[in-house]
C-alpha cells in the first residue's frame, strides 16, 4: 500500500484554516461519508461466503449487533429540535409491534451466515427503543439468541431510551430479558435548556430511571450534549455535577452536531455557543470529570471505575482491531463488514432502507432490505479503522504493521508531526496518542488524513455523473 504524502505546508494550512470551524462528528459512518455509498446492489451472498471463510480460517468471529426502531414520540419542534437521524412519527403500539415482526423476519435471513459467530455486544437503538411494551424486550432477546446461540459472557447488551418513557415494569422486563445496560439520551439535565428540544423530560424522570436501573442490576449510561443553544460553561458543569452526585459511572459527553433542516439549525443557530466556546466547554467538562476519577475512553466517553454492573462497552469503535463485523437490523440500520485479510473490494459498509414502506416491501418479497452501500478498497478499509482508532484517541502502530504491513506513522508522517508540534498528539515507537485538545479535534484530523482519498472519490463521482448524462442526452437527440 503506497505511502500518502501530504506536504507540511498543506497540513499546517489545513489545520490553521479549520481550527475555527465547528466540528462535525461522523463516527456512525466511519469512512467514507455515506454520500459516496453508491452501490445499489450489495452482494450479500458474497459477504456471507467471506464471513464463513474468515470463521473457518480464524475460528469463531465476534459480531456486534445493532437493532433499530424507526419511531420517535412527537415533539414541537419536530425531531427534538436537533436530530439528524431518519425517524418516523410514532403512530401507536400496534404499528410498532408490526414493525418488530419485520425485524424478526430480517434476522432470519441472516441466521445461516451467522452460524458459528459469537455475539460480542448488542445495541437496541433508534428512534426510541424504549417505546416497546414490556413483553417485547423478551421477544427481542429471544430473536438475538436464535441468531447468536453463543453470547460472550462480557457482551454488553444495551437498550437506548429517553427517561420519560421508562417505567419500573419496563425496566424489570429489560433486566429479566437478559439485557444488562440502558443508555439514556438525557442531553440536558437543565429543564429550561432541555425544553428547547420540545421534549417533556423532567429531572424527576432521569433520577427515577437511574434508581430503577440500579435496583434491578442494570448498568446505566447518560448522554449529555454540549454546544446547546444558550448553554454556558457554568450550566454545563452544573449538569455534570448533578450526574456525578447521582453516582452515574458512564457519561457520554459530546458536541452538538448542527445541520440539515432542524429547528436548531434554522431557528436557533444564533443562540449556539461559538466554536471557541465549544472548545472551552470540552476542556472544562473533560477536566471536571478527570478530576473526579473518570477515565476518558474516547473522544466523548468518560467512565469511572467501580461500577458493579458494567461491561467494557465501547461505542463507535472496537478494541478488536483486525476484524470489524457489525450487523444492522431494521429501518436505516447500518452494517460494517471487513478484514485486512480480505481482497480489495471485499469489505463493505451498507445501510438498510430509510423509507419504512420500502423496508417492509423488501422483507415481504424475501429480499435483504438494503438501500445502498460502499465497496471498500484495502486503502479505504485502513482509513475506516484509522477513523475509529482516532475516536479511541490511541493508534497502535504494532497492530497496523501486523494487519497492513506498514508503519501508520510513516504513511501520514507530516500529519502526526504537525499534531505533535501543536501539542495535539504524542508519538512513541508503539503508538500515537491524542493529547490536550486533540480528542476535540479528532473529526477534523480524520478529514485531513482522508483529504487525498476524498478528492479521488469526488472526482470519481463527478465522472460517473458526467457519464450518466451522456447516454440520456444521446437518447433525447435520437428521438
Amino acid at each position: 500500500m503506497p505511502a500518502t504524502v501530504l506536504s507540511p505546508d498543506f497540513v499546517n494550512n489545513y489545520l490553521d484554516s479549520h481550527l475555527g470551524e465547528r466540528q462535525v462528528n461522523k463516527i456512525q459512518h466511519g469512512f467514507p461519508s455515506p454520500r459516496f455509498w453508491n452501490e445499489t446492489s450489495v452482494p450479500l451472498d458474497e459477504i456471507a461466503e467471506d464471513r464463513i471463510r474468515l470463521r473457518e480460517a480464524h475460528g469463531t468471529s465476534p459480531v456486534f449487533l445493532y437493532v433499530g426502531v424507526p419511531y420517535c414520540i412527537q415533539t414541537d419542534p419536530g425531531k427534538c429540535g436537533y436530530c439528524l437521524f431518519p425517524v418516523e412519527e410514532f403512530q401507536g403500539n400496534a404499528a410498532l409491534e408490526t414493525y418488530y415482526g419485520y425485524v424478526e423476519r430480517e434476522a432470519e435471513m441472516y441466521r445461516e451466515q451467522m452460524q458459528g459467530s459469537v455475539l460480542a455486544g448488542a445495541y437496541f437503538g433508534g428512534g426510541t427503543s424504549n417505546l416497546y411494551k414490556g413483553p417485547v424486550y423478551h421477544r427481542l432477546m429471544d430473536m438475538v439468541r436464535r441468531l447468536f446461540p453463543e453470547i460472550s459472557e462480557q457482551a454488553d447488551l444495551t437498550l437506548e431510551g429517553i427517561p420519560q418513557l421508562f417505567s419500573r415494569e419496563k425496566m424489570q422486563a429489560i433486566s429479566d430479558s437478559g439485557m444488562n445496560r440502558i443508555s439514556m439520551g438525557v442531553q440536558q439535565v437543565n429543564e429550561r435548556l432541555n425544553s428547547f428540544s420540545g421534549r417533556k423530560q423532567t429531572t424527576k424522570h432521569v433520577i427515577q430511571s437511574l434508581e430503577w436501573a440500579r435496583e434491578l442490576g442494570l448498568s446505566a449510561n447518560v448522554d449529555l450534549i454540549f454546544g446547546w443553544p444558550q448553554q454556558t460553561v457554568d450550566t454545563m458543569l452544573e449538569d455534570l455535577e448533578t450526574l456525578v452526585s447521582w453516582d452515574v459511572y458512564d457519561i457520554t459527553h459530546y458536541e452538538l452536531n448542527v445541520g440539515g433542516p432542524t429547528d436548531f439549525a434554522l431557528n436557533r443557530f444564533h443562540e449556539l455557543p461559538s466554536t471557541l466556546a465549544n472548545l472551552e466547554m470540552y476542556r472544562a467538562g473533560r477536566d471536571f470529570l478527570l478530576d473526579r476519577g473518570y477515565q476518558q475512553l474516547s473522544t466523548y466517553n468518560f467512565r469511572r471505575p467501580g461500577d458493579p454492573a458494567a461491561h467494557d462497552f465501547r461505542e463507535g469503535y472496537t478494541t478488536r482491531f483486525d476484524h470489524l463485523d457489525t450487523l444492522g437490523l431494521g429501518y436505516a440500520a447500518i452494517t460494517f463488514f471487513g478484514n485486512p485479510a480480505l481482497a480489495s473490494g471485499r469489505s463493505w459498509s451498507f445501510i438498510n432502507q430509510r423509507n419504512l414502506a420500502q423496508y417492509k416491501a423488501a422483507v415481504d418479497n424475501g429480499r435483504f432490505p438494503v438501500e445502498r452501500g460502499y465497496r471498500h478498497t484495502a486503502e479505504d478499509w485502513l482509513m475506516m479503522l484509522l477513523f475509529r482508532s482516532l475516536i479511541s484517541t490511541e493508534i497502535d502502530r504494532t497492530q497496523y504493521a501486523a494487519a497492513f504491513g506498514l508503519d501508520i506513522y510513516d504513511k501520514f508522517a507530516t500529519v502526526w508531526d504537525a499534531l505533535a508540534e501543536r501539542g495535539y498528539a504524542r508519538i512513541t515507537p508503539e503508538r500515537i496518542t491524542l493529547t490536550g485538545d486533540g480528542p476535540f479535534y479528532a473529526p477534523m484530523f480524520s478529514a485531513l488524513i482522508a483529504e487525498d482519498r476524498y478528492r479521488e472519490l469526488r472526482e470519481e463521482a463527478a465522472r460517473r455523473k458526467k457519464e450518466s448524462v451522456r447516454p440520456a442526452a444521446a437518447s433525447r437527440s435520437g428521438q
